[in-house]
């Protein structure tokens, strides 16, 4: 129970047995001479050496004892340190395997649902398609002639795509292609705002309300080619913001007093 050592808990046991026997022994001798003397028989001097010797014996299981106690005393706050530094270590072993445990799980659960999460919110996309005839206008004087339309006279429409209200627009591909070719989309991309033949997009792409759940992403073609019909496409790519109270709860997260 209390951890002595072996040589220690042996000179308490000697100085215990010294004590007790010497002890003894005081009490038989007093005895002794107190019924010689009840008799009137002389003490030898036997008898008077006894008591010292008890005295003597007794003062060597005292320092015995004492010599004990005092390991005792030494010993004690190291087996405490010890026992506390044991203790700290196996706490310590502890919250480095909950640890090694918890990066594991964040790791797989980065790995199998963060990164898809993440590519379905970048690969969000809407497309808005209108395709536009011939411009044609009045030829003044020259019934056989082939109309002809200038900018000013161009035929014009506007290409909305609808979004969800939260979305925020990372990007807006225009493209524009005659209505009678095959040529592939990737390769008919236009430049805002940039006169492409006799066809051009608007500067830039304006939103406005649609709903309380949705808006629209918009913007405007133009087309005075003569000859040919035009289809124009815009494509939106978006991703969805947070809304205000998913913001306002990570915001006010508590701190534990641990982190203090």
């Amino acid at each position: 129970m209390l951890n002595l050592d072996d040589r220690v808990t042996a000179a308490a046991i000697a100085a215990a047995g010294t004590v007790i026997g010497t002890l003894i022994q005081l009490h038989v001798t007093w005895r002794r001479e107190v019924s010689a003397r009840a008799r009137g028989l002389p003490v030898s001097k036997k008898s008077r050496r006894g008591p010292v010797l008890a005295v003597s014996l007794l003062l060597i299981g005292a320092a015995v004892g004492g010599f004990a106690f005092s390991q005792y005393l030494v010993r004690q706050p190291d087996l405490e340190s010890a026992a506390m530094r044991g203790q700290l270590q196996m706490q310590l072993q502890q919250i480095s395997a909950t640890a090694a445990r918890l990066e594991r799980a964040a790791l797989s659960d980065r790995g199998s649902s963060g990164r898809p999460a993440e590519d379905r919110r970048s690969a969000e996309g809407v497309a808005a398609t209108a395709t536009l005839g011939p411009c044609r206008t009045r030829a003044v004087g020259v019934p056989d002639a082939t109309p002809a339309c200038d900018e000013q006279e161009a035929q014009q429409v506007t290409l909305c795509a609808s979004v969800p209200a939260l979305a925020v627009v990372t990007t807006t591909a225009l493209y524009a292609r005659p209505e009678d070719s095959a040529q592939p989309w990737n390769e008919s991309r236009l430049v805002a705002g940039q006169e492409a033949g006799r066809v051009r997009f608007a500067d830039k792409a304006f939103e406005r309300a649609e709903s309380e759940e949705t808006k629209q992403v918009c913007t405007g073609f133009s087309s005075w080619d003569g000859e040919h019909g035009y289809t124009a496409r815009l494509v939106v790519q978006y991703v969805i913001a947070p809304a205000a109270s998913e913001v306002s709860s990570a915001l006010l997260v508590p701190v534990s007093a641990d982190s203090k």
